[in-house]
């Protein structure tokens, strides 16, 4: 914006006032003390001012969506985490007594399987397909092998969204895929190999001996006579294992790695 020039009378006509007097002042600005705001400052009559009320409501709002936001994000990574890296499961039945007791409560996590296969004595949990009689490959078990469905698979199963008429199992792995199996008088033994259990209640049975397939476990639980494992079902798939079992946390008496 160009600035207007402030003319004098004599710019405007040539002539001056009578008597040569000076021409009246103009009226003086009042003085703006420090700090003080007019409308006369740039910019001043740009700006609404806003209600007090006004600003209340915005700041309630703005609060109640932040505290949205930060709930939803807390529930996406809870979800995430149990998914893909640790979750807690109750012990329902006695089939593992005496390493695992009913009520016990322990973690599953699920990170070691992504580097490495499972191994003999591992506790681990894996989904049960009832629809048809139990089965650890049924339809709605955990088996996929397509790694784009994989990780869907893995959150539905968190959120009970699929998977429905599946149990999880928390077993022991005896034998892997390629093994031997056979029991002798409720003894186990591996490529002919007896292998020492002392977490294992012994029930005196015979069975095999049995080649486990490649890509499969086999699974029993430790208190023998009263466990439904892999002697009724059959091997597992290691695509159906949820996890490993790491540690139990309650109760605080038991608290520790399960061995």
């Amino acid at each position: 914006m160009e600035r207007l020039s402030r003319m004098t009378p004599e710019e405007t006509d040539g002539t001056k006032p009578a008597g040569g007097a000076a021409p009246p002042a103009e009226a003086p600005i009042a003085s703006v003390a420090a700090g003080e705001t007019t409308d006369f400052e740039e910019g001043a009559g740009d700006k609404p001012r806003v209600a007090v009320g006004e600003k209340k409501g915005h700041s309630t709002w703005r609060t109640v969506l932040e505290t949205v936001l930060l709930l939803l994000a807390a529930v996406v990574v809870a979800v995430l985490v149990q998914s893909f890296f640790i979750k807690a499961y109750v012990i329902p039945s006695s089939s593992m007594v005496p390493t695992l007791e009913i009520g016990d409560k322990v973690m599953v996590e699920k990170v070691s399987y992504w580097f490495r296969d499972p191994r003999r004595k591992e506790m681990v949990v894996f989904r049960m397909s009832t629809a048809n009689g139990l089965s650890p490959s049924g339809r709605g078990s955990l088996a996929t092998t397509n790694p784009i469905y994989w990780p869907f698979e893995q959150i539905g199963e968190t959120l009970r969204l699929t998977h429905r008429g599946t149990t999880p199992y928390v077993k022991r792995i005896v034998a892997t895929g390629g093994e031997t199996l056979e029991l002798r008088k409720g003894k186990l033994y591996i490529n002919g190999k007896l292998i020492n259990e002392p977490y294992a209640v012994n029930d005196g049975d015979d069975y095999g001996p049995v080649k486990i397939p490649k890509g499969y476990v086999f699974c029993m639980g430790d208190n023998r006579p009263n466990s439904r494992d892999s002697r009724s079902f059959g091997p597992v798939p290691v695509a159906s294992i949820v996890g490993r079992v790491f540690i139990r946390w309650w109760p605080p008496k038991r608290f520790g790695i399960p061995r």
